[in-house]
């Protein structure tokens, strides 16, 4: 039944904001955001109002994740604490852990907490693990896998 997948999605609040993070912090690239209103996408979110703008960025490896900021209606804050069912995350495998901390904290981003060594969860190696909030805190992980 499922072959693969697509992409994955995030709403925002601010979709300038989140693109600075995603290009400008992680190095990422994006699309142009497209403004979508139309009687299609509204029929596809449920919503029959909606406005909303929407943006791709492109991980290594062909991964995309999607961005979409709600015009109308607007949204409400969500208690995003990995504990809260239904709360995402993202995890990128990076080759430096300590390096990819040390850049992106010299960018002004904030950590979760600092690597943290445990054994991998495929059975063999370590994984270096961290985590950090991105933009309307989104959680995002940053994984570096030795042998």
């Amino acid at each position: 039944m499922i072959k693969s997948v697509e992409h994955f999605s995030f709403t925002v609040s601010n979709m300038e904001a989140a693109l600075y993070f995603f290009q400008d912090l992680l190095g990422l690239h994006a699309s142009a955001i497209m403004q979508v209103e139309n009687r299609v996408v509204r029929q596809i979110v449920g919503m029959p109002d909606a406005v909303l703008r929407i943006a791709i960025v492109e991980a290594p490896g062909g991964n995309k994740i999607e961005l979409i900021e709600y015009i109308r209606p607007e949204g409400t804050k969500v208690d995003s604490k990995p504990c809260n069912p239904g709360i995402a995350h993202i995890a990128f495998v990076v080759e430096d852990i300590e390096k990819a901390c040390q850049e992106l904290n010299q960018k002004g981003i904030n950590f979760v907490n600092p690597p943290v060594w445990a054994p991998g969860n495929e059975g063999s190696g370590r994984w270096g693990v961290c985590y950090l909030k991105g933009p309307d805190d989104i959680t995002i992980e940053l994984i570096e896998k030795q042998s």
